[in-house]
């Protein structure tokens, strides 16, 4: 079961934007690189799937003509 905090986290996770809920994993990712012991090998693997529910219902090529969009 999850952890109650935990819970209260994701719900607050959830009402985020796309881009915002990127933003937390990708910070999120930091940290724990930041905590892993020096010169241990990560191995990519550990966090398949992590994040995937962030991209559950959206189609990969309509949000990267989004993105390009919103460069110009």
């Amino acid at each position: 079961m999850i952890n109650t905090n935990i819970q209260t986290i994701y719900a607050g996770i959830s009402q985020l934007t796309h881009n915002e809920k990127i933003l937390v994993l990708y910070k999120l990712a930091l940290d724990i690189y930041g905590h892993l012991e020096r010169g241990k090998k990560i191995n990519i693997y550990d966090i398949k799937g992590v994040g995937k529910e962030i991209w559950e219902g959206i189609d990969a090529q309509e949000y990267v003509n989004e993105q390009r969009e919103s460069w110009k």
